[in-house]
């Protein structure tokens, strides 16, 4: 068994946008697919809970729990949480029109007749900057640009209008202008709609325009939670430092200094290192510890967690 994703721990307050961020092969995506139960076969959920708090009661439902195929599933995906998926060429049909698609999830969850529907469906392509809404209702996926691909699925995840969205990296194939628009409005929608928002992206620099909170993973573990003023000026882990040091700067090559790197790649799951799993990368890594001891979590500050040697150490001198 390869354990994609291994006891991965952290909230999503109402309202708020947590950015995901790692390399790829880090577990992201799987935790994202997770939350709705749609991971794909023979992949599945072994143990651990994913607790949602559908009414804001405090009495949440673990939707670890539910059967994913099952009517409580259903009723959740879609309706209270919902999914931008990354590539849209992949996740809509090309045989069936924008508008009939994003039909089809209102028609799963409300009782409202075919006039309603489309009604619906129109505004809400209309809400996330569709041109020409009405005519666009009845076009194939081959007609629309990449903007317009990917805002026909943020309308697609927004028409029922979910407590949750899940985006999965949803500009990554998108040129830097549209990408701009994109951010824009996903930022100005989550305002109106009062939305919490759980972003999944290697972008550095996209956290920093949207996130409130970051959730740093590496091989299938949170290394780093916390605010995002914070993770930026004092990040604790080693990786985090790493993939800051990464983000290319203004006038780099011209003042003479090289883009700095992470050494090596992320490791292979059927071959996960001991001790902590970014140590064999690690620049403060030390011998006879780091390569043995799997390091705790730590809480060195509200909301801020680290999962590292170095950090526990600080805390308890």
């Amino acid at each position: 068994m390869v354990t994609a994703v291994d006891g991965a721990s952290f909230s999503v307050p109402r309202g708020k946008t947590v950015c995901v961020v790692g390399e790829s092969g880090c577990g992201k995506s799987v935790t994202g697919r997770s939350i709705l139960r749609i991971v794909d076969a023979p992949g599945r959920v072994v143990g651990g809970s994913i607790l949602w708090d559908r009414d804001g009661t405090g009495d949440p439902v673990d939707l670890a729990t539910l059967d994913p195929g099952g009517p409580d599933i259903r009723k959740i995906r879609g309706d209270e949480i919902a999914m931008v998926f990354q590539e849209p060429m992949t996740s809509l049909s090309p045989v069936h029109t924008i508008g009939s698609q994003i039909a089809e999830s209102v028609r799963l969850h409300t009782d409202l007749d075919d006039d309603a529907v489309r009604g619906r469906v129109i505004e809400v392509l209309g809400q996330v900057g569709m041109p020409r809404p009405e005519s666009r209702y009845d076009a194939y996926t081959f007609q629309l640009s990449g903007g317009m691909r990917q805002r026909a699925m943020i309308a697609m995840a927004l028409v029922c209008h979910p407590r949750l969205l899940i985006a999965d990296e949803p500009t990554t194939a998108l040129d830097v202008t549209t990408q701009a628009q994109i951010l824009r409005l996903m930022v100005q929608l989550q305002a109106e709609m009062d939305m919490s928002v759980l972003f999944i992206t290697h972008d550095m620099g996209v956290v920093a325009q949207i996130a409130d909170e970051v959730v740093v993973m590496y091989l299938g573990t949170v290394v780093e939670t916390g605010p995002t003023e914070q993770i930026f000026t004092d990040p604790r882990h080693p990786y985090t430092r790493a993939l800051l040091q990464a983000i290319p700067r203004f006038g780099q090559r011209r003042a003479g200094r090289a883009l700095s790197i992470i050494p090596g790649s992320v490791p292979d799951p059927y071959r996960r290192p001991g001790g902590c799993p970014f140590h064999p990368r690690c620049a403060q890594a030390r011998p006879g510890t780091c390569d043995v001891v799997e390091p705790a979590t730590v809480t060195v500050a509200e909301r801020r967690d680290v999962r590292c040697v170095l950090a526990a150490e600080e805390v308890h001198s």
